[in-house]
């Protein structure tokens, strides 16, 4: 049985950032290599954050932090009016990058909120400061989180989760799969069924590929088969990620997460919601306020896809909604780095 510590080993940090650069883990190619790559200027940022070559609602928004300071850093003059000007049409521009995830807004305009100087360079430096704070915060607070979360599994327990909302979208350890990780290291025998996550794959690209580094007893299933899974009594918790939560405990997540909760209120199975307290927006009275990404319908005729060949015939028609919410009614609790809380309590911890 692994530790902690060489749990990292088997999970690399998402995202680092360097004094003029930051270095992402490119999900684009996982599974089949591991490969890491720099990005030198916030534009740069801007692209992988669309592209998908980093994702996840917390890594965003570490992303996002240090697009900020790369953008900082490549200011020319010692106008500090001018430089927090530009810093701030920078922010909106990065926030624009995707709407529905609240992290991104968030870290952006925290590490806006906290710069300080009397010269562009003490600006530069307190800029870089609040960015490595919001990575090193991550870390921590998904290791909380999986602490809080472990308690909610039981040795045997086939746990169901959607997408990826692992150690790859976050800076380090995961959402939903932090109290999974931590529950493997107590040495509870768990399985791990993970929903495919049509049509990016998240699931099989990226969460199996996590698993079977860990050595996780972990299954593959096509996302319509969650229904023939819990009726079949073959899961027994359902563990997902969040982008966004809004005030009354609604939760927007991989679009497929609400069939989802509706199955799992239907066979009396506990569904949890994994979520840092940066993902909840107490802004939004309830999930009917949160925007919610399209994106290219190419992702879902194929064209885009990994394999390089198209899966429908030219010219189809796709709607590729990324996210969908949840009520709040179907959510059994919420799982945060500072506890575990039902919906109807989140407006209260924060």
């Amino acid at each position: 049985m692994i530790n902690l510590k060489k749990l990292a080993a088997r999970l690399p940090q998402t995202i680092t950032l360097k004094s003029d650069h930051a270095i992402l883990i490119d999900q684009l190619v996982l599974p089949g290599r591991l490969r890491f790559v720099k990005i030198r200027t916030y534009r740069e940022m801007i692209k992988s954050i669309y592209d998908l070559q980093v994702r996840g609602a917390p890594a965003i928004g570490a992303a996002g932090a240090s697009a900020v300071y790369l953008a900082a850093a490549a200011f020319s003059g010692n106008d500090v009016a001018a430089c927090k000007k530009y810093l701030a049409k920078t922010g909106s521009e990065i926030i624009k990058t995707r709407p529905t995830a609240v992290n991104l807004a968030w870290a952006v305009k925290k590490v806006l909120s906290e710069s300080r100087g009397q010269t562009v360079a003490e600006l530069k430096k307190s800029i870089y400061t609040a960015a490595q704070a919001i990575i090193a915060a991550d870390r921590e607070n998904n290791i909380a989180l999986g602490g809080h979360g472990e308690k909610l599994i039981k040795s045997g327990d086939r746990i169901l989760t959607h997408c990826n909302a692992g150690s790859l979208a976050t800076v380090w350890l995961g959402t939903a799969t932090a109290p999974i990780y931590l529950s493997y290291l107590a040495g509870k025998k768990i399985k791990v069924l993970m929903d495919e996550t049509r049509p990016m794959l998240q699931g099989a690209r990226l969460t199996a590929w996590e698993m079977m580094r860990v050595g996780v007893d972990c299954q593959l299933n096509i996302d319509s088969a969650c229904g023939y899974l819990m009726a079949h009594g073959l899961v027994d918790i359902v563990i997902v990620g969040a982008d966004r939560v809004a005030r009354n405990g609604d939760v927007a997540n991989k679009i497929g997460t609400y069939p989802l909760a509706l199955m799992a209120h239907e066979h009396h199975i506990p569904f949890y919601v994994a979520a840092s307290l940066s993902s909840i927006d107490l802004t939004l009275k309830s999930g009917a306020a949160i925007p919610i990404e399209k994106r290219d319908p190419a992702e879902v005729t194929g064209d885009i896809l990994y394999w390089g060949k198209p899966v429908a015939p030219k010219g189809a028609k796709a709607f590729n909604p990324v996210f969908d919410v949840t009520p709040a009614k179907y959510v059994t609790k919420i799982i945060t780095e500072t506890g575990v809380f039902t919906p109807q309590q989140i407006c209260g911890i924060i």
